[in-house]
């Protein structure tokens, strides 16, 4: 629990600092951040070390840093998905009221799949995910529906690249995984059987803006709680309501 915490409180020092960089201050030297936030300089430069190899700051001269470009693709990242999430936010809480289940908001950032937004259900016994928190990217429905939206060797090069990565393999092989991705997508749906967590199922559909898929609306549930016509009952829920997000997407 101790390195746990440790580890939590350098992360965020880190962000501290990658935060003090502003329109008005966008160049600071060591001693500046380590006076403003009120950390010892030794532990300023490391955390500077990190991000500068993380290509988030450089060094521009005479012992002052800035933002990298590196940083606005967050910045594209966050305004892109702020529309999406307002617009989703009532037709996903009328999901949740007429599943009894939570709804996640999923999309590829950076390559890899985020919980975007989450409207948690109402149930004692229910899932529990955080904005932000990164999905498998070769597991689940939502995976396979955000890589249905992508070229072919596109697909099989991101497929590639998080195996290279180390990212858990697809249940069923990387052939069988390339397969179901395009053909969940072709149908608008998918599902997952304890693909991720054991006892946990989920259906998933694709939200596209034009022709593009922009995220997936996801409703993972307990699969204790799931019959035959419950799971048919909520993957149309799900269908129904990504099409209703996608269609005021296009309004």
């Amino acid at each position: 629990m101790a390195a746990a915490k440790t580890g939590a409180d350098s992360g965020r020092r880190a962000l501290e600092i990658l935060l003090s960089f502003t329109e008005q201050r966008p160049l600071l030297t060591v001693r500046q951040l380590a006076e403003d936030l009120d950390i010892p300089v030794p532990s300023v430069h490391r955390y500077v070390a990190l991000l500068r190899d993380m290509g988030l700051i450089e060094e521009r001269g005479r012992g002052q840093y800035h933002l990298t470009m590196r940083v606005t693709q967050l910045s594209r990242a966050a305004r892109q998905a702020t529309p999406l999430v307002d617009l989703a936010e009532p037709y996903m809480r009328e999901l949740v009221d007429q599943t009894g289940e939570s709804a996640l908001l999923v999309r590829l950032v950076h390559d890899r799949p985020v919980c975007m937004h989450r409207v948690e259900s109402a149930q004692r016994f229910r899932l529990s995910f955080e904005i932000g928190q990164q999905m498998p990217p070769l597991r689940g429905a939502s995976a396979r529906l955000l890589l249905s939206g992508l070229d072919p060797a596109d697909r099989e090069r991101y497929v590639d690249q998080a195996l290279e990565q180390g990212a858990r393999p697809p249940l069923k092989g990387r052939d069988r995984f390339l397969h179901d991705a395009e053909r969940d997508g072709a149908r608008g749906w998918a599902v997952s059987n304890e693909e991720i967590d054991d006892g946990i199922w989920a259906a998933a559909a694709p939200v596209t803006d034009g022709s593009k898929v922009v995220a997936s609306l996801s409703a993972p549930c307990p699969a204790f709680r799931l019959d035959k016509t419950k799971r048919e009952t909520i993957i149309d829920l799900v269908r129904k309501t990504a099409a209703d997000i996608s269609h005021a997407l296009g309004t």
